[in-house]
Formats: C-alpha cells, structure tokens, sequence
C-alpha cells in the first residue's frame, strides 16, 4: 500500500524548503504538485479521513471500518471498505470518490495536500445528488434492490422537479428582465428534465438486480 505523504510534516525540513524553492523558481508547481499527488496517494492506499460527517454507525452499517488515527498524520486513519467498493480519484485533485459494486458514486473524499492548508474530510453521497448527476451531467444511474432503488430514484426525481419549478418561480418573481427569464427558462427546462425521466422510470420498471441507464 502507498503511504500518505504529510507534507505538513516534510515541509518543516530545511533541506525539503529549498527543493521546494527550486521548483517553484523553475518551471514547476509545486503546489499543484502536491495536490496531484495526493490524490494519487489517498486512492492507492489503505487510509481515509478521520473526519466523516455523520453518524458512525451510518458507515459502519454499510460495511466500512476504521482504525485509530495514524500517530504519524491523524487527518487519516486505516479503514477496510465495503466489499466490492473501490476508491477513484477525479480530474479535480481536491476530490476523489468510493464507488460501490455498482460503479455508483457513494462517497465523495475531500484531501487538500498542499502543506500550507492541508486538510481532508468525507462525506455519504445522497441519491437525490446522484440523480441530480445524471440528469444534470448526464452520469450513469443504476438502480438496484438497495440505495438507488426504483422508489428513491423516483422520489429524487420527483424532488428535483418540484426545487426547479420553485427556482423558476422564485426567479419569475424578480422580474422581467433578460436574465430572470434566463433563468426562469433554465430552471423550467430542469424540471422538464426530471419530469420526463420519471415518466420514463414509471412506465418501464426496474427489475430487481440492477439497471444501467447513462442517458435520458
């Protein structure tokens, strides 16, 4: 396993200061650098943040465990995951995500390496913000007998109708103006979205065991 290189800690070393110098005078970015790399070491290792919001018993009901905080760096601490999830970074360094068995994304990780600022946390990803990326960003959805199911899509997507049409309302509201019909078009056609691929998922059910749609 790749261990999580603390900047913080490398940083404090005359000898690392200078190398840092060095390349920041060079053609090099040693932040980005930094970022870059850890992700690349928080993906390939056995370690997660030591602050995740929510209850524990929330992940360890699904599967997850967790050490003691690493003496050495207690942002993380070794975890196992759940069986069949995988970590994978993303093409911002900032963040990275663990998918379950599915491909679905179920936690998103946040680590800033840099050593000036370095801190990291994670966070349970909801079907509403699942849905919402694949109506919005056109992601995959797969609906199984368990977290994304045919009920919580639908009433994610029946949630995302309802907050468009109120955006669009609230921005009518503002007035007449080029923008607010902007915005009130581009809310109005969200919800349109969502409102056709309900109509989708209700007319043609989702067998239980899994369904792959990645578009509308």
């Amino acid at each position: 396993m790749v261990e999580i290189d603390n900047t913080t800690a490398r940083m404090r070393d005359p000898a690392e200061q200078m190398l840092f110098l060095a390349e920041a005078m060079g053609d090099g970015s040693p932040i980005e650098r930094q970022e870059r790399d850890g992700q690349r070491h928080l993906v390939s290792s056995d370690r997660l943040p030591t602050d995740f919001k929510g209850e524990r018993s929330d992940w360890e009901a699904l599967g997850f465990t967790f050490g003691d905080p690493d003496p050495d760096d207690p942002l993380f601490m070794p975890a196992t995951l759940p069986e069949g999830w995988q970590r994978e970074g993303s093409d911002h360094a900032m963040w990275s995500y663990l998918t379950d068995q599915h491909g679905r994304q179920r936690v998103a990780i946040f680590y800033k390496a840099a050593f000036y600022d370095r801190r990291a946390f994670m966070r349970l990803e909801s079907v509403g913000w699942y849905v919402a990326k694949h109506i919005e960003h056109d992601g995959p959805l797969v609906i199984t007998g368990e977290w994304a199911t045919p009920e919580t899509v639908a009433g994610a997507l029946e949630d995302g109708r309802k907050d468009a049409l109120a955006r669009a309302a609230e921005w009518r509201g503002y007035g007449d103006s080029g923008t607010c019909r902007k915005y009130v078009r581009q809310y109005e056609e969200a919800a349109g979205k969502y409102a056709a691929r309900l109509a989708t998922l209700e007319s043609r059910p989702v067998e239980d065991g899994g369904s792959t749609d990645g578009g509308h």
